[in-house]
């Protein structure tokens, strides 16, 4: 007899969707989570009274009708997790100018256009084709045949343009102004690519799970939101092993039919989720023996996503000179430049920098008369072959100087000083090289192209950001979504 109905492992975001969603139909549920708490990436910590959020500073599809706001409406807690609506959602910084983005579609159209008039309907076509994408995708049902080309094309027409196209592809169709190219695509860099790289469909995903849902920061830590529904988990009778660690999935006639704990327990369950990183699932969890030649050659050959170097600070004053809480600040119009020299292991001195203010919306943060900091730039796992203290120095430096551009004496205010590097990241989350966000979102390993939510092990299943639609919050809770249903129906077909 198994030990449980499912047995998952990882408890980030997307491991405990998928494992509320099936505990709630009446399966037993068991998650096993390395670190001492759940939330994965979206987790928080304190020090000498500042209070700061690992790495998510703002989500979407949290106010209603969203993906987030409809699985806590689904888990009975949207009383017990709030959210602060962000508008405008982030102010960009330029040399010559600021921009202002808004987090609702509409505006923010009405803003580009009346800087670029001539260029109205192109902004505008840019957007619906970028709404009809997201809408396509995610209607995409997880026993949805792929490859029958005919019915495809028919049922899914902007999907079957776009699918193996870059974003910048996509505004070529329809613009020509190169910094309106540069404005419509500064989002690109969240996912940690160039619009000549990122996928037209993940770029969907981001764009829109912003805009159709608004954007927001929990009220409070944003751990509450992972930790409240890992609560539910267990009241509807799942059980949480944090502080464990899976050594091995278990196999029998080269089905999954559980998972070794490093300290030699064994969990059996009918069906397992990995919601950690791919090639630690497959290469040392299941081992490459057991895995399909063609399997292996495809997970060799996918690129993860690059990562970052984060300094949070806790300063002695307030930032009233930074009335939107996310800024971004950029050196020059172009984005290509920046990603030249990190995938040469090196940081341009012109690299843009982010300079978040958690504290402006979130006063707890930090106690009465301070302030918090999130200063943070884009790297490569291979920028520093150790991440040692000089190397960490060196960069923290770089990004306060850049940052007291904008907040005088920033320096001398420094009470708190606590960095993130790629191994940081690495060593918390699992993801291998510290991806931010799985797989790259490059057309060959976005939408229907990245890993499939079931493995080519029976009775194995994926989720999280190794899986579709890909990273971010809103992306993780849909992957929780899809895998669940993807369990549900195979378990109610009795297979």
């Amino acid at each position: 007899m198994s030990d449980a109905d499912i047995v998952i492992i990882g408890a980030g975001m997307a491991g405990l969707t998928c494992g509320c969603l099936l505990a709630q139909k009446g399966l037993k549920v068991v998650m096993i989570e390395k670190n001492q708490k759940v939330g994965g990436c979206c987790t928080s910590f304190q020090k000498e009274g500042f209070l700061f959020d690992l790495s998510v500073q703002s989500l979407g599809e949290c106010q209603e009708g969203g993906r987030v706001w409809r699985v806590l409406k689904q888990l009975n807690l949207l009383d017990q997790v709030r959210f602060i609506s962000l508008e405008p959602a982030r102010e960009y910084y330029f040399p010559d100018q600021r921009v202002i983005q808004s987090s609702r579609m509409e505006t923010h159209i009405e803003n580009l256009s009346s800087l670029f008039p001539a260029e109205q309907k192109g902004i505008k076509e840019v957007y619906a084709a970028l709404e009809k994408i997201f809408e396509e995708f995610s209607s995409l049902r997880s026993s949805l045949n792929w490859f029958k080309p005919s019915s495809f094309l028919s049922r899914y027409p902007y999907l079957s343009r776009y699918k193996d196209k870059t974003y910048g592809e996509l505004l070529d169709e329809f613009i020509s102004n190169p910094f309106l190219k540069t404005l419509l695509s500064i989002r690109s860099s969240y996912a940690l690519l160039p619009p000549e790289e990122i996928s037209a469909v993940g770029m969907a995903g981001i764009e829109m799970s912003y805009f159709s849902h608004g954007v927001s920061c929990v009220d409070g830590k944003v751990e509450q939101l992972p930790m409240k529904m890992g609560e539910v988990l267990v009241r509807m009778g799942g059980e949480i092993l944090t502080g464990h660690e899976a050594q091995q999935i278990l196999m029998d006639e080269k089905r999954a039919i559980g998972v070794r704990l490093k300290n030699g327990q064994e969990m059996t369950g009918k069906v397992v989720v990995s919601n950690v990183d791919a090639h630690h699932t497959f290469s040392d969890l299941i081992g490459e023996n057991h895995i399909p030649a063609g399997f292996r050659s495809k997970l060799k050959g996918m690129r993860p996503s690059l990562s970052y170097f984060i300094l949070y600070l806790g300063i002695e004053g307030d930032v009233g000179e930074l009335p939107i809480s996310n800024n971004e600040i950029f050196f020059g119009d172009s984005l290509e430049k920046e990603f030249d020299f990190l995938y040469e292991n090196r940081i341009s001195e012109k690299a843009p920098f982010y300079l978040l203010v958690p504290s402006n919306v979130n006063p707890s943060h930090a106690p009465a008369g301070k302030s918090t900091l999130c200063l943070s730039c884009k790297v490569s796992y291979g920028f520093s072959p150790s991440w040692d203290r000089k190397t960490k120095d060196e960069l923290s430096k770089r990004l306060i100087q850049k940052a007291s551009a904008f907040i005088p004496n920033l320096e001398r205010r420094i009470l708190v000083k606590i960095e993130t590097t790629p191994k940081t990241i690495e060593q918390w989350t699992g993801n291998r090289w510290g991806a931010a966000y799985g797989w790259a979102q490059i057309p060959r390993q976005s939408g229907i192209y990245r890993l499939p939510r079931t493995a080519p092990i029976p009775n194995l299943y994926l989720t999280g950001h190794w899986t579709s639609p890909g990273g971010g919050i809103a992306g993780v809770v849909a992957s929780g979504e899809l895998t669940a249903e993807a369990v549900l129906n195979r378990l109610e077909k009795g297979e």
